[in-house]
């Protein structure tokens, strides 16, 4: 799909990865539905706007991604700004903590919630959204390659992201219907990204040490590809600093047959 002139929702559209996806869509001619609990969000949105010579291609709204409504708000806000939903980015996530070393699962209800349940639901309401109105239309989510190897010191995040790579692939036949809507995730190892700073300080890190990081534009680089590359479809893109970005060769979902005469 080509985004000009193409609508997105960025959820996590305050900061790294979703602020500079946010950019690159605006600056290949798309307009963007910033989605964030950050109030940050709107300085950005409002930043888009003033460097735009194409009249308002950015707007602000804030978004507890654990709540349905609130993503559904993102899709009809889109909708009532530019017209059309076009693209989901499902990018908003946390890092994870060791469950054991918790006195509730406080912690690990709000991971799975933000990492795996809302990009599922951000899914749904956008693939709805699409079949409703007989367009094509794009998902891009967020995995990690934390989803392929695990770390001990990440075990709910790791199994977040895990989740979102098999979710993406059980999407993959979505690209066969007429019109298609295809479902792509990146799964970056470890960025300069606020989060990151904040989780795993950079000074005398055997991990950043042994496998370095990536820079926020290498990751929102194969996130735009997810988009501009019809050939993709259920798939992951792993990335590691100082390799060439891969396409996961995992199993991927078929037309099975059990679908027919489903809804939808």
């Amino acid at each position: 799909m080509q985004i000009k002139g193409k609508v997105a929702v960025i959820t996590g559209g305050a900061r790294g990865f979703g602020r500079r996806m946010a950019e690159m869509v605006v600056e290949r001619g798309g307009k963007v539905v910033l989605g964030d609990i950050l109030e940050e969000g709107s300085a950005v949105a409002d930043q888009l706007n003033r460097q735009s010579k194409a009249g308002k291609v950015a707007v602000f709204q804030k978004c507890d991604v654990t709540k349905s409504a609130d993503l559904q708000a993102l899709v009809s806000r889109a909708i009532s700004e530019f017209g059309v939903l076009d693209i989901m980015v499902n990018n908003a996530g946390i890092g994870g903590t060791l469950p054991w070393s918790e006195d509730d699962d406080v912690s690990l209800s709000r991971t799975i919630d933000i990492n795996l349940k809302a990009p599922i639901e951000g899914t749904r309401l956008a693939v709805r959204h699409f079949i409703e109105r007989g367009h094509p239309g794009c998902v891009v989510n967020v995995s990690s390659m934390m989803a392929f190897f695990p770390a001990e010191f990440s075990p709910v995040y790791g199994a977040t992201k895990s989740g979102i790579a098999n979710f993406t692939a059980c999407c993959a036949t979505l690209a066969q219907r007429n019109p298609p809507i295809h479902v792509n995730a990146v799964a970056p190892n470890f960025a300069d990204t606020v989060m990151v700073r904040d989780l795993v300080p950079k000074t005398n890190n055997k991990v950043f040490n042994k496998t370095g990081i990536l820079t926020v534009d290498e990751v929102v680089v194969q996130m735009i590809r997810c988009i501009e590359d019809e050939s993709l479809a259920g798939d992951t893109i792993k990335l590691l600093p100082g390799r060439p970005p891969l396409v996961h060769k995992g199993r991927k979902a078929i037309v099975s047959g059990v679908l027919t005469g489903a809804k939808l």
